[in-house]
Formats: C-alpha cells, sequence, structure tokens
C-alpha cells in the first residue's frame, strides 16, 4: 500500500497550486477584476474567531471578546459594501460563512452581513449560502436569524458521535449535545444540514466508525463529507501523539478498512455520492460551494485572511487586523498576496474538477483546455499515466475511452491527482525547451 511514487510532497493537487508572487497585489487585484468574463463563481466570508482549540486544527486564530468580534463584523460590512458596486455583476452560485467559528456571529450580526448579501450582491436564484457551524452554543435564536435571513445550509464539524473520542480531539459537546443541535437544525425542515466525519483518528475502531454511521443515518441530517484525519506535524495533536498520551492513528491498512467500511455501508443505504468525499441523504444537499470550487472557478475573498481566485491569480488578504482595518477604513482591497498561476491552470482545474465531482478523468475532455498545439500531447500524457495507475489498481478503464477512480483511488485521491497534475505540466516545461 505504500507506493513511493503516490506518497510526494504536493506541489499541485485539490487543495493547492504553485503561483509565482506578484508585486503589487491590490493592483493585480484590481486588473484581474477589469478582465472578469464572467461565469459561475462563489463567495467566501472568513470569521476567524474560535472560542476553544480542537487538537488536530490549523485554522485557529484566537478566541474573541463579544466587543471584539462586533468591531470585526463592522469592518466586515463596510467591506462588502465597499465593493457591492465594483464586482461584475455575473451571478454568484454558493455563498460560504467559513472560519474559524461563523456561528458564534450574535443574530443581529448574521442579519447585518446576510442583509448585505442578499440585497446588494447578484446571488443566483438557487444560490447555496452555508453557515459553518459548532454544536455548542448554536441556539434557537441563532439558528432563526441565519435561517431567516437566506441560510440555506449548515455544515458542522461533527467528526465524531463517540464522546470519549471527542474528549480526545478536543470537542467541547458529548454525544448528547451534538444529537440535540443536529434534532434542533433538522426539525425546522428549512436547510440543509451537512456534517463531517472523520476517520483514522487515535483509537478508533472499525466498529466505533460503523457505530458512528449508524447514527448518521438515522440523525435525519442531509449529508456527509468524510475526511481522513491529517495530522500536521505542528499541531496539538502530533505533540500529543510524540509524548504517547494518546493512543496512536491506525496503522495504513486499518484506515483503508476504515474508508472501506464506510463506503460500503453508505452503498448499502442507498446514499448518493457527490464527490469522492461528499454523500447526499436527500435532495436538498448539493454541497455547491466545495463542487464548483474543485473547478477552481473564481471565488471572491472577503474579511482576515480570506483567500480566493479570479482570472490567472490566487489572492489571500491580510492576516494583520490592524492592517485590515486600514484597508477597509479607506476602501481599499485588502489583498496581501496575488500569486499569478502557471500556464496549465485551465487544463489542470479540468482535471481536478472531474476527479473531484465525478470520480473519472477523460483525456479528451481535458486536454481541450490546452493550447492547439499541445492538446494531443497533454492527451497522450494523461492516457500514459492513467494506464499506469490502472496497473496499480488506482483507476479502472471506462467503456467510453476514460478511467474512473477505484476504491483504493478513491482513498489514495490527493497523491493520484498530484502525480496526473504534475505530468500534465511537464507538458508546458518540454514545449519551452
Amino acid at each position: 500500500m505504500n507506493n513511493p511514487a503516490l506518497s510526494r510532497k504536493p506541489s499541485r493537487g485539490l487543495m493547492g497550486f504553485p503561483s509565482e508572487p506578484q508585486e503589487h497585489p491590490q493592483t493585480v487585484w484590481a486588473e484581474a477584476l477589469a478582465d472578469d468574463d464572467g461565469g459561475r463563481r462563489t463567495l467566501y466570508l472568513h470569521i476567524p474567531f474560535c472560542r476553544s482549540r480542537c487538537s488536530f486544527c490549523l485554522f485557529y486564530s484566537g478566541s474573541a471578546t463579544d466587543s471584539e468580534r462586533a468591531g470585526y463584523v463592522r469592518l466586515l460590512a463596510k467591506e462588502l459594501n465597499d465593493w457591492a458596486e465594483r464586482l461584475p455583476p455575473s451571478p454568484i452560485n454558493a455563498v460560504y460563512f467559513g472560519g474559524g467559528t461563523p456561528s458564534d456571529l450574535a443574530p443581529q450580526e448574521m442579519e447585518l452581513l446576510l442583509g448585505i448579501l442578499r440585497s446588494r450582491y447578484p446571488l443566483a436564484n438557487d444560490c447555496e449560502i452555508t453557515l459553518e457551524s459548532r454544536l455548542n452554543g448554536l441556539t434557537d435564536r441563532k439558528i432563526d436569524a441565519a435561517i431567516a435571513n437566506g441560510v440555506n445550509r449548515f455544515s458542522l464539524g461533527v467528526q465524531t458521535f463517540d464522546t470519549e473520542l471527542r474528549r480526545r480531539l478536543g470537542r467541547v459537546s458529548d454525544r448528547e449535545t451534538v444529537l440535540d443541535t443536529l434534532g434542533r437544525l433538522t426539525a425546522r425542515n428549512q436547510a440543509s444540514v451537512a456534517v463531517d466525519l472523520l476517520y483514522g483518528l487515535p483509537g478508533q475502531t472499525p466498529e466505533l466508525l460503523l457505530a458512528d454511521l449508524e447514527t448518521l443515518l438515522n440523525s435525519g441530517v442531509s449529508g456527509l463529507s468524510f475526511y481522513r484525519l491529517n495530522v500536521r506535524p505542528t499541531s496539538e495533536l502530533a505533540g500529543q501523539l510524540a509524548a504517547g498520551t494518546m493512543p496512536p492513528v491506525p496503522p495504513e491498512e486499518t484506515i483503508y478498512r476504515l474508508y472501506e467500511l464506510a463506503e460500503e455501508r453508505l452503498e448499502a443505504a442507498g446514499v448518493k455520492r457527490l464527490s469522492f468525499k461528499h454523500f447526499s441523504f436527500d435532495p436538498r444537499e448539493r454541497n455547491l460551494f466545495n463542487e464548483i470550487s474543485a473547478w477552481k472557478v473564481p471565488c471572491l475573498p472577503f474579511g482576515l485572511k480570506a483567500r480566493g481566485r479570479l482570472g490567472a491569480y490566487q489572492f489571500r488578504q491580510t492576516v494583520d487586523m490592524a492592517v485590515y482595518r486600514s484597508c477597509v477604513e479607506t476602501g481599499a482591497k485588502p489583498v496581501e498576496r496575488a500569486g499569478k498561476l502557471p500556464p496549465d491552470y485551465p487544463v489542470a482545474f479540468r482535471l481536478t474538477g472531474q476527479l473531484n465531482s465525478r470520480m473519472t478523468a477523460d483525456p479528451a475532455f481535458i486536454a481541450a483546455a490546452a493550447p492547439p498545439e499541445l492538446r494531443e500531447t497533454v492527451r497522450r500524457v494523461l492516457c500514459k499515466q492513467l494506464s499506469e495507475l490502472e496497473r496499480e489498481g488506482l483507476t479502472a478503464a471506462t467503456t467510453y475511452g476514460g478511467w474512473k477512480l477505484t476504491r483504493m483511488g478513491r482513498f489514495r485521491f490527493y497523491p493520484v491527482a498530484t502525480r496526473l497534475l504534475e505530468e500534465i505540466a511537464k507538458c508546458w516545461e518540454m514545449e519551452s525547451k
């Protein structure tokens, strides 16, 4: 199961892509905005604060007092208002409140931000508006305020229903609180309720995972995002594992068995698959923001630390609150970094979109995004690589000239995608020689 060719550090992948830093990020933003030619797009708002930190999380930015949070919301509202008339009129297909913990917003703060979006931004008729939420502190008032102001999807990081496992990960809520929160959300019948579950947790057994899945299938939620635990070297969890104060992460073979068990149980339940890691339990769940994002369409960023894409560039807004405040107060877009994507990005993004959403790769379809002089080269490279992956048990040829990911291929999705993306990039390197 340990394939050296699939274990290199990713440079291109679903979650990241190399780019060349640009000297004047705000100028680059303005130029990319002027060149925007429409099409599908998303909008991302970042709420950076959390009341507590989970041991595996690398996105923690610290907590905030009520007054600090309120001050940040005022700045975010001003940024939204200032840019409402400067952005292209193309419909926005999905909005995502991420963090951090967006559900820590007070009801009136949700109303303010959502009101600006709904009154001043061209939201598509079927726009998905997702609010990331913690399970502790999601009061009925907050739920009702979110729904009344347009939220039609809640995303909750359950990770596991097992109280002991949750405590190990630094999760605040116990099983009963989790089920109570999910019950209050689903009982309203007003929005999709999607949860995250993790596999490969320290001390997690097949029996514990199957128990989580049974609980999930009987909970009335609309969707599942199923992720493998990623232990980053700088996380608190990594230190606990190294010190022996946490049960070890299961070995690779056991982690694959956990993944296999989950797929088998979900397939037996007739669950609809939306991507290699997302599942829908009813038609209300579309997971639209993530599905669209896999194709790397424009994403408009708002808030401290927010990331986005536009044209041939990717952007990150400032991580410094003082700089963010200064930019917003003067009406400037607080982009701190702009990176120009390499020339292979249109082909690469077509590949990531197809692999993520359809779990297939059609070389002819993907290569069509390349310049005419490179299309046949790209197609041949993809066919060669996908055939090699087939011999390794990671893909299987389809009747119509493409390949689909096998179960092992879905389990190894990220290194498989990176390998294909890196081979595609070599076509441009050969062309330039």
